[in-house]
């Protein structure tokens, strides 16, 4: 069962979220700020992270850049209700799956989900498919 990570000060999404996502397979953590989720994160093996941007003291875009310095590979969702061009960018720059902008419809938030699932899959495959000296191609150098 996949495990999601929701960072949100607002304990109501957190209730709404756990309503909207667990049914459909995913098992849901909270925290309460991004220091606390940073930490659960080390903690905790999650699959995915939805951080929203607007917390105290530690917003969702540091909680993004601290991540992944940690983690390289987290995948990361952000959302937020003040939605920007400017903030969109910076938690793409950062290096974000995606940018959900609240209130979203269910299916939009399920389907980024699962696409942030199967991104961490393929992650998976390829770093295993690299470490695995029988996998790798032998290199054919001309004589």
């Amino acid at each position: 069962m996949p495990a999601v990570l929701i960072v949100d000060d607002l304990v109501s999404i957190h209730e709404m979220l756990d309503a909207v996502i667990q049914p459909t397979g995913f098992a849901t953590s909270f925290a309460t700020d991004g220091e606390k989720g940073l930490i659960r994160y080390k903690a905790d093996k999650f699959d995915l992270v939805l951080a929203d941007i607007d917390m105290k003291p530690m917003d969702g875009i540091t909680l993004l850049k601290q991540l992944k310095l940690y983690d390289p590979n987290c995948v990361v969702i952000i959302m937020t209700a003040y939605a920007s061009t400017e903030s969109a960018v910076q938690a793409l720059k950062y290096g974000a799956f995606d940018y959900l902008q609240k209130p979203f419809r269910v299916d939009e938030l399920l389907s980024t989900l699962r696409r942030g699932i199967e991104f961490r899959q393929f992650q998976s495959e390829r770093a295993a498919a690299a470490s695995c000296p029988a996998r790798r191609r032998p290199i054919l150098r001309a004589a």
